[in-house]
């Protein structure tokens, strides 16, 4: 089904959708942005639904009357992605749960109201621990069963990883998510950096870029990028970045999501969540 501009959100369903197959949800919430996408219990896409909101109380109404949400209300196996500027990568074997405030407080200024929540990956090698606030997080635990919480960096860091042993000796790595990017560094196919910047237009883009290439202490001239994501969504022009880098490169990621006909339209927002699954 093409997908479909209402007054409050963008849906993309499949053309034959049955919301009594639906068997679990994954969420996506950004500062302004809630995606939510429904799955069978293959984990097959059935339904999305993109709603933007302004202020946190609107997110009651929208779990409240998303078709999706009701859908799977009593169903367990949700997951709930968490873009918050709150987060570190932490080693999976110095790793406490217990000690998650004493971690975050190395990356950033947290607050004490806050929701800790972490995900290993890399065969547990690095854990990526997140935090977000306690009263927007308990909204989404009104209306989801037992949710997973993860941070939202999880994502283009295991698609990254997932691609390392493919990987030149310089290499960055970016993911474009809703007014951010994630970077992450490569050198001899092994993750050196990986952060998240605010990037709203050109200058700011190559700002950070520039900023990680020189830590890496790597030749612009040399070293790949690539980038996952719509460029528009940061007011950035390819034609500006090929100005700069020799080695840009911007494909559709590799694929792992599956859906039910017609709401693979999804793939046109070029959220890498339409791609790849974890």
């Amino acid at each position: 089904m093409t997908k479909v501009i209402k007054n409050t959100h963008t849906e993309f369903y499949s053309d034959k959708f049955d919301a009594t197959i639906a068997s679990n949800l994954s969420l996506f919430l950004y500062a302004e942005r809630l995606i939510i996408i429904a799955k069978d219990a293959n984990g097959s896409i059935l339904a999305v639904n993109d709603y933007p909101f302004q202020e946190s109380q609107e997110l009651h109404s929208i779990l409240e009357s998303d078709e999706l949400v009701q859908a799977c209300k009593s169903q367990e196996g949700s997951k709930i992605y968490v873009f918050s500027e709150d987060f570190c990568l932490v080693p999976g074997m110095l790793f406490e749960s217990d000690s998650a405030a004493k971690y975050l407080h190395f990356a950033t200024p947290i607050m004490d109201s806050v929701t800790f929540f972490h995900r290993g990956i890399e065969n547990n090698s690095i854990v990526v621990l997140g935090a977000g606030p306690k009263s927007l997080l308990k909204i989404f635990k009104k209306h989801i069963n037992a949710p997973e919480i993860i941070h939202g960096s999880t994502l283009a860091l295991e698609y990254f990883l997932s691609d390392k042993s493919e990987m030149l000796n310089q290499e960055l790595a970016i993911s474009i998510e809703d007014g951010q990017i994630y970077v992450a560094g490569f050198s001899a196919r092994e993750l050196k950096f990986f952060n998240r910047f605010e990037v709203s237009n050109n200058q700011e883009f190559l700002k950070y870029t520039f900023s990680v290439l020189h830590q890496m202490a790597f030749d612009r001239m040399h070293c790949k990028i690539t980038i996952i994501g719509n460029l528009k969504e940061i007011g950035v022009d390819q034609k500006i970045l090929d100005q700069y880098f020799k080695n840009i490169n911007l494909p559709e990621p590799k694929t792992t999501q599956t859906y039910h006909p017609g709401a693979e339209e999804f793939k046109t927002t070029k959220k890498l969540a339409a791609f790849w699954t974890n």
